[in-house]
C-alpha cells in the first residue's frame, strides 16, 4: 500500500509540475509574442495564412518545453546525485513514465496549445505606440 500511495503522489506531482510549467510556458510565449508583434504583422501584410503563424507560436511553444523539460530533469537529477552521492543505489529506478510525460509530453501539449491558442495579431495598419 505504500508504494501505491507513493505513485499516486509522484502522478499527482508530475500532473501539478506539467500544469505550472505550462502556466509560465504561456507566459513566456505571450511576451515572446508581443516583442515580434511588428514581424507577425509583416507577416500578415504579406500574405502569410493563420496557419503559417500559429505554426511559428506552436514551434516557440514546444522548442522552450522541450529545453526545460530538458534542463529541469538534468537539474533535478544532478540535485539528487548531489544529495544522494552517498548511497546512488537510491537513484536505480527512475519513474520513466512520469520523465517521458515531462520532458515529451510536455512538448507535445505545449505544441497544441500554441497552435490552438495562438491569434492572429489585431490590426495590422498601425504600428503599436511605444
Amino acid at each position: 500500500a505504500s508504494d501505491n500511495s507513493a505513485q499516486q503522489l509522484r502522478d499527482y506531482s508530475t500532473i501539478a509540475g506539467m500544469l505550472l510549467a505550462l502556466a509560465v510556458l504561456a507566459m513566456t510565449v505571450g511576451l515572446i509574442r508581443s516583442e515580434t508583434a511588428g514581424d507577425l504583422r509583416t507577416l500578415t501584410a504579406t500574405g502569410a495564412s493563420s496557419g503559417t503563424r500559429r505554426t511559428l507560436t506552436a514551434a516557440t511553444a514546444a522548442a522552450l518545453a522541450l529545453l526545460g523539460g530538458i534542463l529541469g530533469t538534468a537539474g533535478a537529477y544532478l540535485a539528487l546525485l548531489a544529495w544522494h552521492w552517498h548511497d546512488l543505489g537510491y537513484l536505480s529506478h527512475p519513474p520513466y513514465l512520469n520523465l517521458a510525460a515531462l520532458v515529451f509530453g510536455l512538448p507535445v501539449v505545449a505544441s497544441i496549445g500554441g497552435w490552438l491558442f495562438g491569434r492572429a495579431p489585431g490590426a495590422i495598419s498601425r504600428r503599436a505606440l511605444e
